[in-house]
Order: C-alpha cells, then sequence, then structure tokens
C-alpha cells in the first residue's frame, strides 16, 4: 500500500513539471512584454546618460535577447537561485522567506474562518432544505460571491475600527506603538507563544481578524454552496434511506454515512479554495498594508522588478499543484473507494 501510494506521489509530481515549466515560460514572455525598461527605472541619476543605463542594463542581463535571458534564468532556477530583487538588493528567496509566514498565517486564519462559518451552515441547510435558514444560507453565498473581497474588507474597516472603535488599526502586523519581537520562526502567533507574551499573542491575533475576515468571504461562497449540495444529495441517497429505514437515528445516519461520502467534492474544493487563497490575496495585503508575499510581488511588478514577480507565480502554482495532491490523498483516507489517479 505505501509503494503505490509513493509510486502515484512519484507519478504525479512527475505529471506537474509541464504544467510548471508552461507557467514559468508564460510568466517570463508576458513579464518582459510589460511597458517600460528596468535599466532606465533603476538607474542611480534620474538625468543618466545612455552609457550608465546600458550598463545597468548588461549588470542584470537585460542586453541580451528573451531566449538567452530565459536559458539563463532556467539555469540558475535549477541551482535553486530565484535571483535578485532590484529594490531590496537581497535576493528573492530570503525576502520571500521573510514575508511568506505573514501570508501563510493571514491565509490559515481566514481559511479557519470560513471552514467554521461555512460547513455547519451548508450541512444545516441541507438537512432544513428549503427553509428560512436555507434560503438565508443561499443568499449570503450569493452575496459573498458577487462581493470583491477589498470591498467587505472596507466594510470591516469603516464599521468596526472608524465607527465603532472596536478593532486594531488596518495597518501593518502589529501596532505602530509595539516593537515585535524577534523572529523565530516568522509566524506572530507561533512567535508570541513560544516568548510566553499572552499580550503580544492577543495584539497579533486581533490584528489579523479583519484581514482574515476579509479574506474568509471569497472561501466561504464555494464551501457552502459544495457543502449544501453534496449533503442533499447524501441524504437522498439510497444508503442513507435504507439506514433509516432500519431505524438508526438521525445523528447517527447524519454523521456516520452521510457526512463522509458528501465530504469528498468538499475537500477537493477546499484545496482549490486554500491554494487559491494563497496567491490571490494580494488586494487585502494591499489594503491592511500587510507584509506579505502578495504585497510584495505587487509592489515588484509596479517597480518592474522581474525575479520577484516570477518567483511568486512559481511559488503559488507549485502551491496549487502540493495541494491537488494532498487533498487527494485525504479523499482517500476519508473514503477507502475513492482511488488516487495516476
Amino acid at each position: 500500500m505505501r509503494t503505490s501510494l509513493l509510486k502515484v506521489i512519484l507519478l504525479r509530481l512527475w505529471s506537474a513539471i509541464p504544467v510548471l515549466f508552461g507557467v514559468l515560460v508564460v510568466t517570463f514572455v508576458l513579464i518582459r512584454a510589460l511597458p517600460g525598461d528596468p535599466a532606465i527605472h533603476y538607474a542611480t541619476s534620474p538625468n543618466a546618460g545612455p552609457e550608465e543605463i546600458e550598463q545597468i542594463r548588461r549588470q542584470f542581463g537585460l542586453d541580451r535577447s528573451v531566449i538567452e535571458q530565459f536559458v539563463i534564468y532556467l539555469r540558475e532556477l535549477f541551482r535553486g537561485n530565484f535571483g535578485n530583487s532590484m529594490v531590496t538588493g537581497q535576493t528573492v528567496l530570503s525576502d520571500f522567506a521573510t514575508r511568506l509566514p505573514a501570508t501563510i498565517e493571514l491565509a490559515m486564519m481566514a481559511f479557519f474562518f470560513a471552514i467554521v462559518l461555512s460547513l455547519p451552515a451548508g450541512i444545516m441547510a441541507a438537512i432544513w432544505r428549503n427553509s428560512w435558514f436555507d434560503q438565508l444560507c443561499r443568499v449570503v453565498s450569493s452575496v459573498a460571491a458577487a462581493m470583491p473581497v477589498f470591498f467587505f474588507g472596507l466594510l470591516l474597516v469603516y464599521v468596526f475600527y472608524f465607527k465603532l472603535g472596536v478593532a486594531s488599526e488596518p495597518i501593518g502586523r502589529w501596532p505602530s506603538m509595539i516593537i515585535p519581537p524577534a523572529p523565530i520562526t516568522g509566524f506572530a502567533t507561533i512567535d508570541t507563544l513560544m516568548t510566553g507574551d499572552w499580550e503580544l499573542f492577543r495584539m497579533a491575533v486581533a490584528k489579523m481578524i479583519m484581514p482574515a475576515a476579509s479574506m474568509a468571504i471569497f472561501a466561504i461562497a464555494p464551501l457552502l454552496r459544495m457543502m449544501r449540495g453534496s449533503m442533499i444529495d447524501a441524504l437522498d441517497s439510497d444508503y442513507v434511506l435504507a439506514a433509516r429505514a432500519f431505524g438508526l437515528s438521525r445523528i447517527r445516519v447524519i454523521l456516520r454515512y452521510a457526512l463522509p461520502n458528501a465530504m469528498l467534492p468538499v475537500l477537493a474544493t477546499m484545496g482549490m479554495v486554500l491554494s487559491t487563497m494563497l496567491g490571490a490575496n494580494i488586494m487585502i495585503e494591499k489594503l491592511f498594508s500587510w507584509p506579505g508575499i502578495g504585497a510584495y510581488a505587487v509592489n515588484s511588478l509596479i517597480a518592474v522588478d522581474y525575479a520577484p514577480v516570477q518567483a511568486f507565480v512559481l511559488i503559488v502554482a507549485s502551491l496549487f499543484v502540493a495541494m491537488t495532491l494532498v487533498i487527494d490523498i485525504l479523499s482517500a483516507a476519508v473514503d477507502p473507494r475513492y482511488k488516487l489517479k495516476r
């Protein structure tokens, strides 16, 4: 069993190589099709002459053809070198290592909010279908699907920070008057717990609530709809009707027979939603000045900084592939009838 599982994992990773290579090619070509010359942008003087601009172009290899640049980029990528950022002067990997924990922490908290709200609501809406609660869930999911995440974020800031004054200032990862603790893991909540500073832990959680809630609205609609639809199909299936005919309690039928089968499509949706949240939280990070990889990629794109944008797209694509594989394995664990696809 373990050998078969390992073989499937290796085959799936091997099949992901063409996908990631396609992402590399498209990103590399599109970013160089953007208007603007990085050499002019990063000239040390606003009145830099052609010689200085040409020197910068040679320094970053921009004087070569696109094909030559791509070959050099692939060669460095195989060596684990994602390039250097023109803005920070640091390697892209070091910049991402600093900012990725903030993005993951925010996305996981938003995902937790979405799961806690959408899954129980979807189950109850399926059990009490066509009731007022079911109608309310339909309205909420429709509004959540239609509402841009940044609009919901602005609404939360206006109500809870500006009007009621009960939320933390919607800027950054820490309050402005607080000196953050020295990073251990890079995750604010984990670092404060490791140091035993409960007050800083409370502040770190409080700063995440509004941006996480804004991101959660993105995930609530698909999860709620999928949970409701899958649960309705499971409750109307023959094996559930037979279990109820044998006199089993309603709670046991729902938890033992209906819910595990209804969770299979929900797990697939959860994987896609989580991987998308890790890469699609750009607007939220910019809105709340959150120091994550999304805001870093946007700033790099504005500054015509090629390397961070290419690394961002590649990392998000890799996370999506890895999340798909994890969801397949979890689906097989939840339901033995589910077969891992080769």
